[in-house]
């Protein structure tokens, strides 16, 4: 058999993946093989990629725990689900492909087979719509870039502060504020005067994180920049030292006086602000060299197109879906109510020595302890998690239109693969609305139902 029929795509290894193999499956594959190998493993992966299939090949889906879990858990702490936006995301998740909300039919013009599917939720917090959501995100950030190096910057907090962000969501706006201040100060160091007076600007973008592999909740921002800065006579001009200790200072300075004028002025809590006072106090002495900050270039010649592809999914990845990856939940047990999951430790991630590695830990834990740690990084209905600054934002869409990374051609490409058709194709590699009899099935408006 083909290796590249068998195994390239998930679930299309058969001789372990054989749901297709059941006896009620035969005459729609005898169909199938009679127009052709593509048509036939299209039916193949099909079958592989159902809903029952997966169901019995042991993935575990987020949606389906919240199905089984969320009443009870709403119920019980629904004094705790007050944030704006928070129950709406999970209850339209759940609700996401389901028939009773919408749906597409398409139709075969030569035989009777048919095809349905349900619309999308769009949440943020939903796996499937998430990479849709990411995908998009990717686009858009890609549509943005110029054609110079970049480089990854990220700023983290201490974790003294993490559970006051958790509890006031909107320092998070006060977060992005800070490493803004730090990178236009970083740029004011080098020439004050000049820095006013060519209206200087830095072209970069912020992605918000707010879980590592291991749940918590640890907010810290990654930052996509462009090695050059923009004069307002329209000149580029190459900005590639980035004094690391400069911007550590800097960014715990900023973050911390911020955090003192959010908390005095827009939250009005003279007992909160006092008590953060103290603390930033504190961890100014505990930590006299400033926060952890990570900033090495992409590529020390050319910031090639693969580059800042293969980047900007990876930060927009963990700023488009759930906190964790389907493919590490390991088991649910349904008598114990009890989830196991596990993460590779990012310490072990620079260690070569494989007697120095934690190794991979696994999680057993109550399913709703498992909820409430993915509840907590959804984001508040509106909140922005990606943000455009300087040259990269919005006010300059139309002065900078040369030398961008990206074709209209291939943004275009970009943009196709996102129709959910392709998705697939590209995923599971096969089309849903590919017949078993070699037609392409045909929508039908009249029996498609629009709530």
């Amino acid at each position: 058999m083909n290796n590249s029929y068998n195994s390239f795509f998930r679930n299309s290894d058969l001789k372990v993946n054989r749901y297709f193999a059941q006896p009620q499956f035969k005459s729609q594959l005898i169909e199938a093989s009679k127009h052709g190998k593509d048509v036939f493993y299209n039916e193949v992966r099909k079958l592989n990629n159902c809903y029952y299939a997966r169901k019995l090949q042991g993935d575990i889906s987020i949606k389906d725990i919240f199905l089984e879990y969320w009443s009870a858990f709403k119920e019980k702490y629904m004094h705790r689900l007050k944030r704006p936006g928070l129950i709406e995301s999970i209850e339209t998740m759940i609700g996401c492909h389901n028939f009773d909300n919408g749906y597409l039919f398409y139709e075969c013009p030569n035989c009777n087979d048919f095809y349905m599917i349900g619309f999308s939720c769009h949440s943020r917090f939903c796996s499937s719509c998430g990479q849709k959501y990411k995908n998009q995100r990717t686009i858009k950030v890609s549509e943005k870039c110029l054609n110079v190096p970049h480089r990854q910057l990220v700023f983290t907090i201490p974790s003294q502060l993490r559970p006051y962000f958790q509890v006031h969501h909107s320092l998070l706006d006060v977060l992005f504020n800070s490493v803004k201040e730090t990178l236009n100060a970083c740029l004011e160091k080098n020439a004050p005067k000049l820095y006013k007076n060519e209206k200087r600007k830095l072209g970069f973008i912020s992605f918000l994180h707010t879980f590592g592999r291991d749940l918590k909740f640890h907010p810290h921002i990654h930052v996509l920049i462009a090695e050059r800065y923009y004069k307002n006579n329209g000149d580029l001009k190459c900005f590639n030292f980035f004094p690391y200790e400069y911007l550590r200072i800097t960014f715990q300075n900023k973050l911390f006086h911020n955090i003192y004028i959010h908390c005095r002025d827009a939250i009005k809590n003279k007992k909160l602000s006092q008590e953060l006072f103290k603390l930033c106090t504190h961890l100014k002495e505990l930590y006299p060299r400033g926060y952890y900050f990570y900033g090495p270039q992409i590529n020390k010649d050319k910031t090639t197109i693969n580059d800042i592809k293969s980047l900007t999914n990876y930060i927009a990845r963990y700023a488009s879906h759930p906190a964790i990856s389907e493919r590490r939940i390991s088991s649910i047990n349904f008598e114990n109510n009890t989830v196991t999951w596990f993460y590779d430790p990012h310490e072990d991630d620079d260690i070569t020595d494989e007697s120095l590695k934690k190794g991979r830990q696994e999680i057993t834990e109550s399913v709703f302890d498992f909820m409430a740690k993915l509840i907590k990084h959804i984001p508040d209905k509106g909140f922005q998690q990606i943000r455009y600054y300087g040259f990269y934002s919005n006010k300059f869409l139309n002065k900078i239109s040369t030398n961008k990374l990206f074709s209209n051609a291939q943004l275009n490409k970009m943009l196709d693969n996102t129709y959910w058709v392709n998705g697939l194709k590209l995923s599971f590699g096969y089309n849903p609305t590919l017949c078993k009899c070699g037609s392409q099935m045909m929508i039908n408006l009249e029996l498609s139902y629009f709530p």
